[in-house]
């Protein structure tokens, strides 16, 4: 009688404490569109891939889906969101909320897909703001696989209909006159000007009324020679360019007055304010501060507003953004490494001469998402609440786990010596 209540103590014991296989699974989530280039007004679809597999020695039921929260992010300018086909997705403007929470379970895989139009010509690059939050199916809050994403970057081109037409149709310069005159085959030109003018006005006008024009070494002209640049920008993207030579003259010797020594020549590129130079395999700026030319720099993406372009310091080629449209304008975004090796956008303000940090679109982004995260605000304090009772459910457990073992103890020591009374009569 005795032995088989010790039998049914250890079955309840068992019974009641059964060993729990902790969820194990790895998901893999994929961004993918059917074409990575696309028109100008073409709408195309992008799609959003879940699949989960489980560890090795893990249970399938590891890998079963459950709820799905995620932020994409994607630039505005160039792609308009349109529709998706789940109701858990909302947003726009740039971002894009995706909150599937009470989620039918997905064995293995989950799709999600929503519709863009393309703005304009570029390139824009699709990406979660933070890693998604994939959970385990029937799990809590804190059931979540790890998960690897990935980057989708998708290319507009002009329309089918886009002009090519990147002629001009009038040039001037002010002040002087271009010779030969101008004429719509002819693409390079020359003028002089005196010693008390270091710029000129140029004036461009295109043949087709979409095409665009951008205007580059027509300020701080240097005595001698200058190259002045009018590059001309189809609707479709193609470009030409016209050139204007321009010759500033020497200044006038006064006989009354002494001549001057003569002084080394200024170095090539810009002598005023910021200064590259190349040590080593680094470009090192210096600005009063020293900054390094990221070598990670290809892994940015243009900012908002902004496109790649290059600017020439010294004669050394850097990397750079400019603002749509004027990416010869004073504003530039330079990815620079700091004193304490921490790499991020920088903002170079050619006319003012200054640099800092540039985080403005970060900001954009960060009050999108602030501004509709009261369910995330939601479940974190849910999760606090529920670890609480968590430990305190692991403190009892583990309390009466050793008091259950001391009474199994107990009863097996009594057991024994009941055994030994019997053997010794």
């Amino acid at each position: 009688m005795k032995r088989g209540a010790f039998l049914f103590l250890i079955i309840a014991f068992i019974w009641i404490f059964p060993e729990k296989t902790a969820a194990a699974a790895m998901a893999t989530i994929r961004i993918q569109t059917p074409s990575e280039v696309v028109r100008v007004d073409d709408e195309f679809e992008v799609s959003i891939e879940i699949t989960a597999q489980p560890s090795e020695g893990e249970s399938s039921a590891t890998a079963v889906i459950g709820d799905f929260e995620a932020y994409l992010i994607y630039d505005d300018t160039i792609f308009e969101f349109v529709t998706a086909a789940s109701s858990c997705i909302t947003g726009g403007g740039g971002n894009l909320k995706i909150s599937d929470f009470g989620a039918e379970p997905s064995h293995g895989s989950r799709k999600y897909v929503m519709r863009f139009r393309a703005l304009e010509r570029g390139s824009g690059n699709f990406s979660f703001y933070t890693t998604p939050n994939v959970y385990v199916y029937g799990g809590g809050v804190d059931d979540r696989m790890p998960a690897l994403t990935d980057i989708l970057e998708i290319t507009v081109q002009a329309s089918a209909s886009a002009s090519d037409n990147a002629n001009l149709s009038a040039l001037k310069v002010s002040p002087g006159n271009l010779t030969p005159a101008f004429a719509t085959t002819l693409r390079e030109y020359s003028v002089t000007v005196p010693y008390g003018i270091d710029m000129v006005i140029v004036s461009a006008l295109t043949e087709d009324e979409n095409a665009s024009v951008s205007v580059s070494g027509s300020t701080g002209l240097s005595v001698g020679e200058n190259k002045v640049v009018i590059t001309v920008t189809a609707e479709n993207g193609t470009e030409k360019r016209y050139y204007i030579y321009v010759t500033r003259e020497k200044k006038a010797e006064d006989p009354t007055v002494t001549p001057e020594p003569t002084k080394e020549p200024e170095p090539e590129g810009i002598t005023e304010g910021l200064h590259a130079a190349v040590r080593g395999t680094e470009t090192i700026l210096t600005f009063g501060k020293s900054y390094r030319v990221s070598e990670d720099a290809t892994a940015y993406v243009a900012p908002t507003g902004y496109e790649e372009t290059v600017l020439f310091l010294d004669g050394i080629r850097i990397k750079a953004y400019g603002k749509r449209g004027d990416v010869q304008g004073e504003q530039l975004v330079l990815v620079l490494l700091d004193e304490n090796g921490q790499s991020g956008y920088y903002r170079y303000d050619r006319r003012e001469q200054t640099i800092q940090r540039f985080d403005e679109e970060r900001i954009e982004i960060r009050q999108v998402i602030e501004q509709d995260n009261s369910e995330l605000i939601s479940a974190i304090r849910k999760y606090k609440n529920n670890l609480v009772v968590l430990l305190f459910l692991l403190a009892l457990f583990f309390s009466l786990s050793i008091t259950f073992l001391l009474i199994i103890i107990k009863l097996y020591q009594k057991y024994r010596q009941e055994e030994d009374d019997l053997y010794d009569r």
